[in-house]
């Protein structure tokens, strides 16, 4: 079955592969970009919080995005507009959107000759908030090993395979092991990964201490604790939604600030090891050092304002795609290879290594 997203006041300067292929979120499983048909594959989730795998593609020839939903005849009214939500954020199809993208490329002319704007994102902020976590204090290849087997993860948790600690089956599964084919389901939820212990999820996924974070995450999103409708709204102050981050336990600046990015706030520059390298070899700054780094990037960045992490955002994505060709025709295999072009060891919060 088909679905329609129309692009109405947005067809003009909207560009499918431009506003995917631009964050390493869009490397990060369950997505699948395919470079030849230029589309996102991935399930998404529907209102009995079962998953569904959709394709979304843009024929240049239509004023819409087709989704492709995958093993379903029928999508009720409520299913369908829980797609097209998810797609909408993704690719940042809103007013808001494409307001900022519009004032983005008028302080950054060189942004705008690439259409450069909409920074890809995933269907929900919990699992934007995770992924930033996963990119703390490691390499890229690993945060992608991660993912990817939370997703594997979350398969199982859908199947049965695997239950909660306080499942008697999952008791009886831990006596008696079933093999079975490992296969990729969707990102899991923070009902499903708060039902969790750090203990199972490291025993699956190989997290280390960002399982306890996440579990905690997880936890406050699930008990109401953390209201990520309200923080989503946009209608609170940033300096609002940066406290309630910073007292998350795993949110330090990076973290942060990465969130912040996804949420639509632009004015901090999400400062790691990709960072230093950006400013050392194509801006020929100096060499910072941990502790000055961070401001040492917003003070380069601040005349982009209110605008620095789509303005450093940019900068980053072209240093890739000088060296590595256009994001969007890698092969899956050479993911791994963007990002990392320095590593320093971090600490837990402020310096990471993201894409």
């Amino acid at each position: 079955m088909n679905l329609r997203l129309y692009l109405r006041e947005f067809e003009k300067s909207f560009d499918m592969e431009k506003a995917v292929c631009n964050h390493g979120f869009f490397m990060m499983a369950p997505n699948i970009w395919n470079p030849k048909t230029k589309s996102l594959s991935r399930p998404l989730t529907v209102s009995n919080s079962s998953s569904v795998n959709v394709t979304i593609s843009h024929p240049r020839t239509l004023s819409f995005l087709v989704i492709q939903v995958h093993g379903i005849n029928n999508v009720s009214r409520v299913d369908e507009e829980l797609i097209l939500q998810q797609v909408a954020r993704m690719l940042r199809i809103s007013p808001e959107d494409q307001r900022d993208v519009t004032k983005f490329q008028e302080v950054y002319e060189a942004a705008k000759t690439s259409g450069f704007g909409r920074i890809f994102r995933s269907p929900s902020l919990f699992e934007d908030m995770v992924k930033s976590i996963l990119l703390c204090n490691t390499t890229w290849e690993r945060t992608l090993g991660m993912a990817s087997k939370l997703c594997v993860l979350q398969s199982k948790l859908a199947d049965g395979t695997v239950r909660p600690p306080s499942s008697r089956q999952y008791k009886k599964r831990k006596l008696v092991p079933k093999p079975r084919k490992e296969t990729r389901g969707n990102f899991p939820s923070a009902k499903e990964l708060a039902s969790l212990t750090k203990e199972l999820i490291n025993e699956h996924c190989k997290l280390g201490y960002r399982a306890n974070w996440i579990v905690r995450l997880a936890k406050m999103v699930v008990s109401g604790k953390l209201n990520l409708e309200e923080m989503e709204s946009r209608e609170m102050e940033a300096e609002q939604v940066i406290k309630k981050l910073m007292n998350l336990k795993g949110f330090g600046s990076f973290v942060t600030a990465t969130v912040l990015m996804c949420l639509g706030y632009y004015h901090l520059v999400p400062s790691d090891t990709e960072t230093l390298r950006l400013l050392r070899e194509v801006h020929g700054e100096e060499e910072y050092s941990k502790e000055t780094l961070e401001k040492a990037a917003q003070s380069f960045y601040d005349k982009f304002s209110p605008f620095q992490s789509l303005a450093y955002w940019f900068d980053l994505i072209q240093s890739y795609e000088t060296k590595l060709g256009k994001l969007s025709e890698l092969s899956q295999c050479d993911y791994k290879s963007v990002g990392g072009c320095s590593y320093i060891k971090a600490d837990q919060m402020n310096i990471s290594l993201s894409f």
